[in-house]
C-alpha cells in the first residue's frame, strides 16, 4: 500500500495512523471533487431551469400565481415538467452542500483525534443524504411521487424504513462502479447493527450516552458510549477507514450522476473522475487490487521528469500521487512536479 501522498498538509496528518493516511486523503479528494463539481454547476446556473411563455397572457397568469408560489404557478400555467425538474434541482443543490459540508467537518475532526464528533457528524451524511440522494438518483419517479405527496414525510419515511437495499441496488446498477462494490456491502456497512465492522453501532454509541433498546448496541454496566475512550486509540479509526473509502466512492458517484442529469458533464471529465476514483480505491486497498491499478496506467510510462528527463517510474506512491493529486515524484532527482493526469482523458 502507497504512504501518505501529501495531498493533505502533513501537519494536518500527524494525529492520522501512518497505515490509514492515504485512505483519509482519498476521502478528501472525493470530498474535493464533489465541491468542484457543485461549485462549477452553480456558476453555471445549471441547476436554473428557463421557461420561454407561449403569449403575454400566460406570462401575466405565471406572474400573478408565482407571488405566493413559483412552482404552483408552473403547474398553473402548463408547465408541470418544469416545475418537477425545478424541485429536483433545487433538492439536488442543497441536499449535496449540506452533505458535504458534514463530511468536511467529519474528516478535519479524525486529523484532531475528535473521533466520537467525527462519527456524530458522518452520521448524518451517510445514512440519511446518502439514501435520499440515492433514491432521486436510482428511481426518481418514485422519489418525487413521494416528496410531493400530501403525507410526503410519512411516505418517504416507511419507504427509508422498508426500501434501503433495493433502492442501493436499484442505483449502483446505474453506475459505473457497479463492478467494484455491492449494494449488500453499502448496506451492511451503514445499517446492520450486528455487523462488527460496520458503522451503525459506532454511529448510535456516538449520538447517544445510553443504549438499550438492542442488545448488539447496549451500553455497557457502569459505563456511558464513548465517555471514557482513551483518544490516543486507533482502533475507531481502523474501523471507520476499512469501510469510509468505499462508502464515499458510492455516494461521490450517486452525486456525479445526479449532476450529470441535471446538466450533461463533458465526458473526458467524467471519464477521468471514474478512472482516478476506481483506482484510487484500489490503491488504498493495496494486495492485488494495487497491482491491477498499476498495470491500468501504462498510459503514463513514456513521459519523462521534466528537471533531469528520466523516465516515470510507477511505484504505488508515484501512482497514487498522479492519479489523486496530479503530481509526480521523480525516483531519480527527488523532485515533486504537477503532471495532469486528470487531462489524459
Amino acid at each position: 500500500m502507497a504512504s501518505s501522498i501529501h495531498k493533505v498538509p502533513r501537519n494536518r496528518l500527524r494525529w492520522i495512523p501512518r497505515d490509514l493516511r492515504l485512505a483519509h486523503e482519498y476521502c478528501f479528494f472525493l470530498h474535493d471533487e464533489c465541491v468542484r463539481l457543485l461549485a462549477e454547476y452553480e456558476a453555471a446556473r445549471a441547476h436554473i431551469v428557463t421557461v420561454k411563455f407561449r403569449s403575454k397572457v400566460e406570462n401575466r397568469n405565471f406572474t400573478k400565481i408565482a407571488r405566493t408560489s413559483p412552482i404552483e404557478a408552473m403547474r398553473a400555467t402548463g408547465y408541470p415538467d418544469e416545475a418537477r425538474r425545478v424541485i429536483l434541482n433545487t433538492v439536488t443543490m442543497a441536499m449535496v452542500s449540506d452533505c458535504l459540508h458534514h463530511l468536511y467537518e467529519a474528516l478535519r475532526c479524525m486529523e484532531k483525534r475528535k473521533v466520537v464528533v467525527a462519527h456524530n457528524l458522518l452520521r448524518k451524511p451517510l445514512t440519511d443524504n446518502l439514501m435520499y440522494l440515492s433514491w432521486m438518483l436510482g428511481d426518481e419517479d418514485a422519489f418525487y411521487a413521494a416528496f410531493t405527496a400530501e403525507d410526503g414525510d410519512a411516505v418517504i419515511s416507511r419507504a427509508m424504513a422498508s426500501q434501503r437495499l433495493a433502492i442501493l441496488e436499484t442505483t449502483l446498477a446505474t453506475l459505473p462502479i457497479a463492478n467494484v462494490l455491492t449494494a449488500s456491502f453499502v448496506h451492511e456497512a451503514l445499517f446492520k447493527r450486528n455487523n462488527p465492522y460496520g458503522l451503525y453501532g459506532l454511529f448510535q454509541h456516538a449520538v447517544h450516552l445510553v443504549t438499550a433498546k438492542h442488545a448488539e448496541l447496549r451500553t455497557e454496566p457502569e459505563n456511558f458510549n464513548f465517555i471514557f475512550k482513551n483518544h490516543n486509540d486507533d482502533d475507531l479509526y481502523e474501523l471507520l477507514y476499512a469501510v469510509l473509502p468505499q462508502l464515499m466512492l458510492y455516494l461521490s458517484h450517486v452525486i456525479v450522476g445526479l449532476f450529470d442529469r441535471m446538466r450533461a458533464m463533458d465526458a473526458g471529465a467524467h471519464r477521468a473522475f471514474e478512472v482516478r476514483s476506481i483506482l484510487g480505491l484500489y490503491f488504498v486497498e493495496g494486495g492485488e487490487n494495487e497491482g491491477y491499478a498499476l498495470a491500468q496506467m501504462d498510459n503514463v510510462r513514456g513521459y519523462r521528469c521534466a528537471v533531469c528527463e528520466h523516465p516515470f517510474s510507477l511505484t504505488p506512491h508515484n501512482a497514487a500521487r498522479l492519479v489523486l493529486a496530479d503530481a509526480y515524484r521523480c525516483v531519480r532527482c527527488r523532485r515533486v512536479q504537477p503532471f495532469p493526469y486528470s487531462w489524459l482523458f
